[in-house]
């Protein structure tokens, strides 16, 4: 039986480590061979996880084996992702492979890798198909027609007792969404067990709470090391948001860079579900530059620093980590800043992961209105170049000090503004009245530029998050021109025609949640 994974990338773990010395509370092995039996043992992983790797490169990406003698028989399973090519996925396994020699000398043990899973078992977890039959001749037809005759009786009882089991457990899997969380025990560097989260946050007080957003509330948490961690709590009511915690956990616990917010690890054996960070003490960019206080004024240097962090981030994730990861929901509120200001990427429930071969995929819309991309909003086609328009809504955002959510009576969206500054020869007169004149004319002029070039109509005009780093980077790059007004149009985006007018959905769908450090898919559209 070929396992599908739920997920197109996910995260090392370890499912049931039962001691092959006291498996089952049985002594399996004489004390006096316990030494020895362990070494066989692992001679035995080490052979079946070579093997499985040769399996799987052999026949497209998939592979089981077995290696038999002794006391123990050691089945292994190994499959790649679609999305990847053979030699991602020859390293990918490659690299689970160590990890999961590892967990010997644990009866069984699973490692789920950016690209890749692996897993084996004293115990046979898969079937072989069109394996040999061993025993042939006429006592195997009488036994064939005696099992079928049961087989068709035991069969309609099966999905009798199916039905009436999904009636009764589809209450519980709506309202808690825990039914559909596999039984799994993650590896110590990822696994945290509730009662410490519980403790570390003052059994969640309100006091420790940092904010919230559409899956969940994040609170502050101090774990026993006096090491400070944030603490994704999430309430699941939907397959939905079963679906966004795994895609998070997946596609953070595999990449890693210094503007992306690191995964700390997980709980899902306690009553709801845990995520956990590190802990970013700034929180949220749009805290502070939309901050009616206008005590504490981002300055330009800080401002060009946090556009420049994001896009190396978003430069990383398109395919730096060798896997092209596109985010999705691109906004201020999912910027997070550390203590010395410099951004880190969050909210990853929304990012789907995509074959460096194929130029787009089709998919149902989600993000936030206002920093989606025309052509995903209208036809759902999803590129790394959706990544880029709402990168060049932030930018503008950045630039200007204005949300291109909100609208007074009689304004424009900021990306028409910036537009009909640059085309009278002042597009530097968009930036921030606040910052009074302190910035640097050139760069803030490119950084408008670009800006306008990311939010272009045209996918093909748009440049890559590689250009862009150049672009902002490089003193000698040249910027093109941008050829076309932005998409947004300020008549469609007056007070009296919101976006949810004007592209018919449905407003329930769209509640603004509370913003927090780890805010979650605001307006968001769902599945």
């Amino acid at each position: 039986m070929k396992i599908a994974p739920t997920t197109e990338i996910e995260f090392d773990a370890i499912i049931n480590p039962i001691s092959l010395e006291h498996k089952n509370n049985m002594d399996v092995f004489g004390d006096s061979n316990d030494t020895y039996m362990s070494q066989d043992f692992q001679s035995k992983l080490d052979h079946v996880i070579l093997n499985v790797e040769e399996a799987a490169l052999r026949k497209n990406g998939y592979g089981t084996t077995e290696v038999k003698g002794g006391v123990v028989t050691v089945y292994a399973l190994a499959q790649c992702w679609k999305t990847i090519d053979k030699q991602a996925c020859d390293k990918c396994l490659t690299d689970a492979g160590m990890r999961l020699r590892e967990c010997g000398p644990a009866a069984e043990g699973r490692a789920l890798f950016t690209g890749c899973y692996m897993r084996y078992s004293t115990n046979r977890f898969f079937d072989h198909g069109s394996g040999t039959v061993e025993k042939k001749g006429f006592t195997d037809w009488v036994t064939l027609g005696v099992a079928l005759s049961g087989a068709t009786f035991l069969l309609l009882a099966v999905v009798g007792a199916f039905v009436s089991y999904k009636k009764l457990s589809r209450t519980k899997e709506e309202v808690t969404g825990l039914d559909a969380l596999p039984a799994t025990g993650l590896k110590t560097s990822l696994n945290f067990k509730y009662e410490m989260l519980e403790k570390a946050t003052n059994n969640f007080n309100e006091s420790m709470k940092l904010g919230q957003g559409g899956a969940g509330s994040v609170f502050k948490g101090v774990l026993p090391n006096a090491e400070a961690v944030a603490v994704k709590r999430l309430f699941f009511n939907t397959r939905q948001w079963v679906d966004q915690f795994f895609n998070e956990v997946n596609l953070i616990s595999g990449i890693q860079h210094k503007n992306l917010v690191r995964l700390l690890g997980c709980s899902i054996e306690g009553p709801e579900s845990l995520l956990v960070y590190e802990y970013v003490p700034n929180r949220s960019l749009d805290q502070i530059l939309f901050s009616k206080d206008k005590r504490y004024i981002l300055s330009w240097s800080q401002r060009f620093n946090i556009i420049c962090g994001t896009a190396e981030g978003l430069a990383y994730l398109h395919g730096g980590s060798g896997v092209k990861i596109l985010h999705r929901d691109i906004k201020a509120s999912n910027i997070l800043l550390d203590e010395h200001l410099s951004p880190k990427i969050a909210d990853f429930g929304l990012a789907r992961c995509v074959a460096s071969d194929k130029s787009h995929v089709s998919t149902a819309i989600a993000g936030t209105l206002g920093y989606m991309a025309p052509e995903y909003l209208v036809r759902g086609q999803l590129t790394e170049k959706a990544d880029v328009y709402g990168f060049g809504v932030l930018v503008l955002e950045i630039a200007t000090g204005r949300k291109n959510s909100v609208f007074s009576e009689g304004s424009s969206s900021i990306l028409y503004s910036v537009w009909k500054q640059y085309k009278a020869d002042h597009i530097t007169q968009s930036i921030d009245p606040g910052l009074e004149g302190k910035f640097e004319e050139r760069e803030a002029s490119n950084v408008l530029l670009v800006g306008l070039l990311c939010t272009q109509p045209s996918v093909a005009i748009r440049p890559s998050m590689h250009d862009v780093l150049q672009m902002l980077t490089n003193a000698h790059c040249e910027i093109p021109c941008p050829k076309q007004p932005p998409f947004l149009n300020a008549s469609v985006l007056s007070p009296a025609h919101t976006p949810d007018d004007s592209f018919a959905m449905d407003s329930s769908a769209l509640d603004q949640p509370k913003t927090g450090s780890e805010s979650s898919t605001q307006k968001a559209i769902g599945h």
